[in-house]
């Protein structure tokens, strides 16, 4: 059961710096002002579950905090977790008057502090407004400061929402570390520490040049980390080790020792000396010190009363010339507000902070620089991202179907309100957790893993019971029962005779027409519209799963309802048997039964360059040839542009298989350029139809690739996103230990050294480059692979390939034409954090929509087919039961504009409902 969320968000930067007005050099003699900043870093969920780290750290953390908080007026906190639901009512009154007195200030203020890398707008957008309904609707506050301090990388997505969301400040602290630190000693890191070089560790934000430029927001580097300050010095007796010390107390004694009186001048020394240094690093004096570390102040008491002693202590010696004290983060923001202007700071713009470095003294000394790029949970557990996603589109068009059953008068049906309102919440605060940085990231230990899972399916399943009743009362029909849970045995054990509704809810406010794919039997079938008529369809055999598919047309009204009906009309052995009686359903038209053909290697026999086999439509053709220098391996070669004279583009397409060296689930590390997946044994298929054509090529290590294209269908839809635009590669992956999957597309297109990936709202151009002179081998690839929440795109003048898929994996061009996908990793490695490999055993299906030809018309395209693969139409299905009513529902007068995107409808309490665009 949930007991309380706990709150963050996090942001990424770039070093693009335009002129800014200079600074003069700190004085020595002006007064540096200190505001330290007490914390606790709360996970929510990685080496425990989320209710372990609530029953075990963050009650006592907190509890111990607003006792330390009522007893002294000049003490603060900033917090970040909701911890409410289970306090008594002195508590609560007594924290509400702590935050209005602002001694204790909500930061970020979202369900929790989400990944920047693979998290989907949508679902931030849903977790930040959780938390602030919460926070507006118990302390009448929302948060102005972002806090997005360990998420490993930072987007430019984030300030743009944070700006929308009534930020007025932000801090972030995972940047490439050697922008943070000096590397001076042997070896040089030529570069290195420019955030210290150029005091630039604050700066305006300008996320996006698409936008408007008041969307900038001031934002904060952490000049170390998130962690109390700690400094280390050479041994002078022992030259080879280091000596640590700081002013975490609750922390080893030996390395924070409790202030006493004899120590006292020591330790106010030594902290001072901190200090100051990192005062250099800024604009002005006033410096941002964290007070705190994850999960700390479990033991606020200690903790603050050793601080105490050092605050007092320093204040009142005036030869310091510094005041130190506790604070919020808005109380340091309006300090630094009235010392400085905007135009004291640089500008940064249209950038982020990707890839994380980490700078370890192993990698230092035996690479000569800092090869730790945290590029491998851009993909880690790939199965655990597309579960994630699929819930949230669930989520989506739930939330959409409670809206408008909300707002729609019946006088014959009901439905549970109650009971969908309390699914959704369950479903909206599970998806919001499943943000956190450490969670659809997949670096969480592997039963905290599979506790996420666990959470999503209760989540996801609860609010699928929901759907009967909306549905039914939506189409007047309670006819229509939900049976998401047994589909296949609705329709896999079909009799003939047997009529099973089909339901599908478009969650987008445009109208759509595409191509359906239904699990079905061996049986034959016949499909009808709401209207009663028989519809073409076609089955296909999957012989990687031995599985038939249906498929058929269906148009389905903008944030609408349509209802089909499927019918078996004969065994496996008899294309037609059943004749339906007058009244009934109209004169079948039998589904189109198209058996696969093996597709046969003719060994050396085979011309090369011969095209074996051409699937297309009007719009285009795919040419595959065998690839006699890969075991005879059929392959994508080009792609033929019928819309441009038959412009013929080379379009290369295989799997790739990296050797991991010593990787884990953050990090990416290989030991050089991959090799083709071995083609050893593998078999090819070919099946066609009047809807789609299909090549199937099963290798013999658990991987399969499906390539479809689709013809075009009798109707359009409502934009200008069509099914005979595009082909799908389906990859079918699993894969042995220390081993990553790659899908590498190699190209005539010319797009030199830059590609494009994108963070869910807009694409980021990349540049590949050797990084600060890291020449090695391995970082110069896994230095290049970036984030991708749906979108990569290579191109040229005359040429472009986007990339579409419905779930985040890093991407990468790691030369001229070529654009590649990592689907999938493995390793045996123990990772030192987690203390666990990264044992991947998962089987993912991993689906991507592909756009060719023209720039101009692919661009045109590619953001309304993006919208569409993310959201599937929701489909339910149900044996007829009695009466059959109505079973159309349009629910929008007219499909808004295709150059706008609705966000989810939420319902809210008194009859109202949220809309976004």
């Amino acid at each position: 059961m949930i007991k309380s969320v706990i709150l963050f968000v996090f942001l990424l930067l770039s070093t693009i710096y335009v002129c800014s007005k200079p600074i003069d050099s700190k004085q020595d003699n002006q007064r540096l002002n200190v505001f330290l900043i007490p914390h606790s870093h709360c996970d929510v969920g990685w080496v425990q579950t989320y209710e372990q780290y609530y029953t075990e750290n963050v009650t006592v953390i907190l509890t111990g905090v607003i006792e330390s908080l009522l007893k002294d007026p000049s003490k603060r906190f900033n917090w970040a977790e909701v911890w409410w639901s289970e306090q008594t009512d002195w508590t609560k009154s007594m924290v509400r008057e702590l935050v209005q007195n602002q001694q204790l200030e909500f930061i970020g203020g979202g369900w929790a502090q989400n990944d920047e890398a693979v998290a989907h707008y949508q679902a931030v957008i849903n977790q930040m407004t959780l938390g602030h309904q919460f926070l507006l609707g118990e302390f009448g506050v929302t948060p102005k400061v972002g806090w997005q301090i360990d998420p490993f990388g930072a987007s430019n997505l984030t300030p743009m929402l944070f700006r929308l969301m009534g930020f007025q400040y932000h801090v972030i602290d995972r940047v490439d570390q050697r922008l943070k630190y000096q590397f001076n000693a042997s070896p040089d890191i030529v570069g290195s520490g420019s955030l210290i070089d150029d005091r630039s560790f604050e700066f305006n934000w300008y996320p996006s040049a698409s936008y408007s430029r008041s969307l900038s927001i001031f934002t904060h580097i952490l000049d170390d980390h998130y962690n109390t300050p700690e400094i280390c010095y050479q041994n002078a007796s022992d030259p080879v080790n280091i000596t640590c010390t700081g002013f975490d107390f609750e922390s080893n004694p030996q390395i924070n020792p409790p202030i006493t009186p004899e120590n006292i001048a020591e330790r106010a020394d030594i902290l001072l000396e901190i200090v100051r240094q990192r005062s250099l690093y800024y604009r002005h004096n006033n410096l941002l010190v964290p007070f705190g570390s994850d999960f700390s102040f479990q033991e606020a008491s200690m903790q603050f009363g050793n601080m105490d002693l050092l605050i007092a202590y320093i204040n009142s010696n005036s030869s310091y010339n510094v005041n130190i004290r506790y604070a919020t983060l808005s109380e340091y923001f309006q300090a630094v507000e009235m010392e400085t202007q905007p135009s004291d700071f640089p500008d940064v713009s249209d950038t982020d902070y990707f890839t994380y470095t980490q700078c370890l003294a192993n990698d230092y000394a035996n690479f000569n620089n800092c090869i730790n790029y945290w590029s491998g949970y851009f993909t880690s557990f790939p199965l655990l991202k597309q579960t994630v996603r699929d819930s949230d589109s669930i989520l989506r068009s739930i939330e959409i179907l409670f809206s408008l059953a909300s707002a729609t008068p019946s006088s014959e049906y009901t439905f549970d309100s109650q009971f969908v309102f309390e699914a959704l919440e369950l479903h909206r605060n599970v998806s919001g957790i499943l943000t956190h940085h450490d969670a659809v990231t997949g670096t969480a230990k592997e039963y905290v893993r599979n506790d996420y899972f666990n959470m999503l399916w209760s989540a996801q399943n609860t609010s699928l019971d929901s759907i009967p009743s909306m549905v039914s009362y939506l189409l007047a029909n309670e006819s229509i029962e939900y049976g998401f849970d047994y589909q296949d045995i609705l329709l896999k054990g079909m009799t003939i005779g047997q009529v099973v509704v089909v339901s599908l809810s478009n969650s987008l406010a445009w109208s759509r027409v595409e191509y359906v794919d239904i699990p079905v039997g061996i049986q034959n079938y016949a499909v009808y519209d709401y209207n009663q008529q028989p519809i073409p369809s076609q089955l296909v055999q999957r012989l990687d799963t031995d599985e038939w598919h249906l498929y058929f047309e269906a148009s389905v009204p903008a944030l609408g309802i349509t209802t089909y009906f499927i019918m078996c009309i004969g065994n496996r052995d008899n294309q037609f048997e059943y004749v339906p009686n007058q009244g009934e359903l109209y004169y079948p038209i039998p589904a189109y039964r198209s058996i696969p053909n093996e597709i046969i290697s003719y060994g050396n026999c085979q011309d090369e360059g011969m095209d074996i086999v051409i699937i297309g439509n009007d719009q285009f053709q795919l040419h595959f040839q065998m690839n006699p220098s890969n075991n005879y391996l059929l392959e994508l070669k080009y792609y033929m542009d019928l819309n441009s004279s038959g412009n013929r583009i080379e379009l290369n397409q295989k799997l790739y298989e990296y050797d991991s060296m010593h990787d884990d689930c953050y990090h990416f590390r290989v030991h050089g350029e991959p090799h083709p997946l071995d083609a050893t044994s593998a078999q090819f298929y070919l099946t066609e139809g009047p809807l789609l054509s299909m090549v199937i090529i099963v290798y013999s290590n658990n991987v399969t690739q499906l390539f479809t294209v689709y013809n075009s269908t009798s109707a359009k839809s409502g934009t200008i996103a069509q099914e005979d635009q595009y082909f799908e590669i389906e990859n079918i992956v699993s894969v042995g230990y220390n081993y990553e999957i790659s899908m590498r597309f190699n190209s005539s297109i010319s797009n030199g050294a830059t590609f494009y990936s994108n963070n869910g709202l807009e694409t980021i151009k990349r540049e590949w480059m050797e990084k600060f002179n890291d020449s090695d081998v391995s970082s110069l690839i896994v230095g290049n692979f970036y984030p991708s929440i749906n979108t990569a795109i290579i191109k040229d003048s005359n040429s472009e390939l986007a990339v579409l898929h419905r779930q985040s994996m890093g991407v990468s061009s790691q030369a001229n034409g070529l654009l590649e996908f990592l689907l999938i990793r493995r390793s045996d490695n123990i990772q030192t954090s987690i203390h666990e490999a990264l044992n991947d055993t998962s089987t993912t299906r991993i689906k991507s929509r592909i756009l060719v030809g023209q720039p101009e018309r692919v661009e045109l395209l590619r953001a309304q087919h993006t919208l569409i693969h993310e959201n599937p139409l929701l489909k339910m299905f149900a044996p007829i039961k009695g009466s059959i009513l109505h079973r159309f529902n349009k629910l929008l007068y007219q499909p808004i504009p295709s150059s706008l995107a609705i966000q989810p409808l939420i319902k809210l309490p008194l009859h109202s409902i949220q809309l976004r665009f």
